[in-house]
């Protein structure tokens, strides 16, 4: 795994900023790694994983492509393959034949729950936090993602 090196500009708190910015970068290589290594462990792959990860009771595959930052043709395959181990079904949704459900079955439903367990016991980093730490790295993320969205919504 490579390092993220990111120039320190001269400005102190914009030095600051990019510090910020290269240790998020590093933590979420970690957490990629830790998320694709607890797939593996299911004999899935990280994209199937994400799928049952997201899927709700009954999404349309537009969504949960969307939510993946995809194109659903991009995940026709991904959900073919989950349909052939009987973790999924994908039904047509009743108002719109065009539209694709999908539908977590009981084995879905427990393998999102036994990923779900494997991937937050041991979050990289995270059993030398306190939970008061873990609150305030919450509640500071939740800020930043919170001011990323209203900024988005003020220019859009």
């Amino acid at each position: 795994m490579g390092v993220c090196r990111i120039p320190k500009p001269k400005d102190p708190i914009a030095a600051a900023r990019a510090e910020v910015v290269e240790l998020l970068f590093s933590y979420v290589e970690r957490l990629r790694a830790h998320f694709e290594s607890v797939a593996a462990a299911h004999d899935l792959t990280a994209m199937q994983a994400k799928v049952l990860m997201f899927l709700g009771d009954a999404e349309p595959m537009r969504c949960v492509a969307e939510n993946l930052g995809c194109d659903p043709s991009n995940i026709t395959g991904v959900v073919d393959r989950l349909q052939d181990r009987g973790f999924l079904t994908r039904s047509e949704d009743p108002n719109d034949r065009r539209v694709k459900l999908l539908h977590a079955t009981a084995a879905g439903k427990r393998l999102r729950e036994t990923i779900g367990l494997n991937l937050f016991r041991e979050m990289p980093g995270m059993g030398e936090l306190s939970r008061a730490q873990v609150a305030d790295l919450r509640n500071l993320l939740s800020m930043l993602c919170a001011h990323s969205v209203e900024k988005q919504l003020a220019s859009g």
